[in-house]
Parts: C-alpha cells; structure tokens; sequence
C-alpha cells in the first residue's frame, strides 16, 4: 500500500473540516498547517455567538434572489480561512510561515 503524501492529506482533512460549514448555499474548509502540525481549523458560519443560517433555515441572499457574487454584506458567514485564523493561538501564528489548503 502506498502512503498519502502530505499535501493530499492536509486536503483531505480541509474537506473534512468543509463538512461542520453551515452555509446553505456552499461549504468550505480551510487548516493551517506549521511545521507538519495543524494549529487550527476553520469552516464557513456565522460569528460566534450568532445563529448560522443551517440553524435558521434560511439564506437572506437566496431569500432575496441575490444572483451568486453579488451583495455578500447580507450575508451572515465568515469565510473559512478568516475562521481559521481567527481560532488559531497568536504564538503559533507569529513568524510562522503558513499555507491555507482550502476546499472548493
């Protein structure tokens, strides 16, 4: 049996990481990964602290037939790589060299 190289395995889990996202219209995932060790994960939703659309059960863009890539400041996700970042500790991210491998 061959061994995953490492880029794909990083991808794998950001697709995995992809799976907790909450927006209704897409889902995407993102990690960071230093010196082989991922210091954080993060997944499109809403701030922490307000209700994602998944829990609401509504988009405001579809609701409003918003066309795709138009009027994002109606919508209530933060990007995946922003959560990510947001989530990971200051002394990791200091002077750290990262990749953000996200899903699509």
């Amino acid at each position: 049996m061959e061994r995953r190289d490492k880029i794909n395995y990083y991808l794998d889990i950001a697709e995995t990481v992809c799976e907790r996202g909450t927006c209704l219209r897409r889902n995407f995932g993102a990690i960071i990964v230093h010196n082989d060790e991922i210091i954080a994960t993060g997944y499109n939703g809403a701030p922490r602290g307000l209700k994602n659309c998944s829990d609401l059960g509504i988009c405001t863009r579809e609701k409003l037939n918003v066309p795709k890539g138009q009027r994002y400041e109606l919508c209530r996700s933060v990007h995946a790589e922003a959560n990510c970042i947001i989530s990971a500790s200051r002394t990791d991210m200091i002077g750290s060299s990262l990749s953000l491998p996200v899903t699509i």
